[in-house]
């Protein structure tokens, strides 16, 4: 269930989130704020207070009518209304809080199916194999920014929400901290160190759980708040060494956010997306330097949303359907079976693996 008076914040977040992923132009996306906006004006002024699993499908039904009848609008228009508001109702945050199964266009009204081909490049969802995942890192890390680097290693790591990675206190990394404010690091190189995540519904609930991080990724950590307490200075022979700051090492070791901006303060949403597009910048840049053959533009593709799905598909192979829900914080199944793909040779793979139990 979800507040008809609380869709404008969805609808804030929805809109931000998509501009990052399909790079929409600012004609495009006011004409989808208008669209969605006035569907709900038109729940407000009906006086419906709320959309449930139960109402969803009928509200749209009647907008849908009212539309035609009352404002008169051609049939094509109508559709192009009820394309955006779909998308939006079926948006992960929004289906979620509605605990509705997908709705399709042709529960509202009958339209022409798309031909396989179609459908298949609408729905399909973009992320990084391991090795071009790999390949984004390793170019943060060529760049030599420390901060970025351990950003988009949590990220491709942990499969949070944007939301969720500015949120993060250090205190949410599982490990101890010792007496300078860096991570007590594991005997064991090849743990997964829980972290807990807080989230704020725009209701104002919590959504707490927990993912996982790597070892590596916790060390990336500490190199980045070491990078905090220290400035490089030249020393007689002319060679810059780090050098600790006491300032700003008594800061660190009280310090309450884990990742900062270059001011010292807890680093905003924006900015998270501008290191994403940037450093992704750089891989198409080196690829087309160093004349690599790779399959993806990661300027065109790459984005806070896809690291997040990366790491969901990662789990995905590994984890069963319930475990990687768990991990993504989803409430519905459903909207996890999207982050599920398919492989048919690895399905074959693992019964040849297991066939001694068909006998």
């Amino acid at each position: 269930m979800i507040e008809v008076n609380e869709l404008n914040d969805y609808l804030d977040e929805y809109l931000e989130e998509k501009q990052e992923v399909k790079n929409l132009t600012k004609e495009t996306i006011e004409k989808q704020t208008f669209n969605i906006s006035k569907f709900i004006e038109y729940l407000e002024s009906n006086g419906i207070d709320e959309l449930n699993d139960k109402n969803v499908k009928k509200q749209l039904r009647h907008y849908r009518r009212h539309c035609l009848k009352k404002r008169g609008n051609k049939r094509t228009t109508v559709k192009t209304y009820m394309m955006n508001i779909l998308e939006f109702i079926n948006s992960e945050d929004v289906q979620e809080e509605i605990q509705h199964e997908t709705i399709k266009m042709k529960d509202i009204i009958e339209v022409k199916a798309e031909d396989p081909e179609t459908a298949k490049k609408r729905i399909e969802k973009i992320s990084l194999t391991w090795q071009q995942s790999n390949f984004f890192l390793d170019t943060i890390k060529q760049s030599g920014n420390i901060r970025d680097y351990a950003i988009c290693r949590t990220f491709i790591d942990s499969g949070m929400r944007l939301k969720e990675l500015v949120l993060l206190n250090k205190t949410d990394i599982q490990v101890p901290l010792d007496d300078n404010g860096f991570y007590v690091m594991p005997d064991d190189t090849n743990d997964f160190i829980d972290v807990y995540l807080r989230a704020e519904t725009t209701k104002g609930e919590l959504k707490d759980r927990t993912t996982f991080i790597t070892y590596d990724t916790l060390e990336s950590l500490n190199d980045m708040m070491k990078e905090r307490t220290t400035k490089l200075r030249k020393n007689t022979n002319g060679v810059y060494r780090p050098i600790i700051q006491r300032k700003k090492a008594d800061e660190e070791k009280i310090r309450e956010e884990l990742f900062t901006n270059i001011k010292g303060k807890r680093i905003g949403k924006r900015a998270v997306q501008d290191i994403i597009k940037k450093h992704a910048r750089e891989c198409d840049e080196r690829i087309s330097t160093q004349g690599f053959d790779c399959p993806i533009n990661y300027t065109k593709n790459v984005s806070v949303h896809i690291l997040r799905h990366t790491a969901l598909s990662h789990y995905a192979e590994i984890l069963t359907v319930a475990e990687v829900q768990s991990i993504a914080g989803h409430s519905n199944s459903q909207t996890t079976d999207k982050y599920i793909h398919i492989d048919r040779e690895q399905m074959k793979h693992k019964l040849r693996a297991n066939s001694n139990r068909f006998l």
